[in-house]
């Protein structure tokens, strides 16, 4: 399973792969673990049950897709339908289409951002909820 987060210590951007049986990760910048909130189900039985790094018990799954670059998509292609009497529409819907085939998934934290990829433990996940990341973001609101 691949990582990439911000470690909880030093703040710092990490790009961690580990694999079962689970040993410590440590941070690449300050070598503290990382996975103080790993519980029993994720460390032995490989079930993505809470966020390693955070503890929150909520996660999603995505589309592993650089999102600026769909919204770019559907930009040049509204542009472009003047000129092209609605083909470019046509062309981006394809794009669309067949980059939704392509691209695997990942899951996430809400809490954290931290993102999952390259794991069977994302088929578990839910797919993402808008009223638990607004819970997720008014709790990071009233903590300042």
């Amino acid at each position: 399973m691949n990582l990439r987060s911000f470690c909880p210590y030093c703040q710092q951007d990490m790009d961690l792969t580990f694999d079962w049986p689970l040993e410590a990760p440590q941070c690449p910048h300050c070598q503290k673990n990382v996975f103080q909130n790993a519980t029993d189900l994720f460390s032995h039985n490989k079930k993505l049950d809470q966020c390693p790094l955070c503890g929150a018990s909520h996660l999603f799954k995505r589309k592993d897709f650089n999102q600026k670059l769909g919204i770019g998509l559907i930009v040049l292609g509204v542009l472009g339908a003047y000129f092209t009497y609605g083909l470019s529409l046509l062309l981006v819907t394809l794009m669309d289409w067949f980059l939704f085939r392509r691209v695997g998934e990942l899951g996430s934290c809400y809490q954290c951002k931290a993102e999952f990829r390259d794991s069977p433990l994302l088929e578990s996940l839910t797919p993402f909820d808008l009223e638990i990341s607004d819970y997720y973001r008014n709790l990071v609101g009233k903590d300042n």
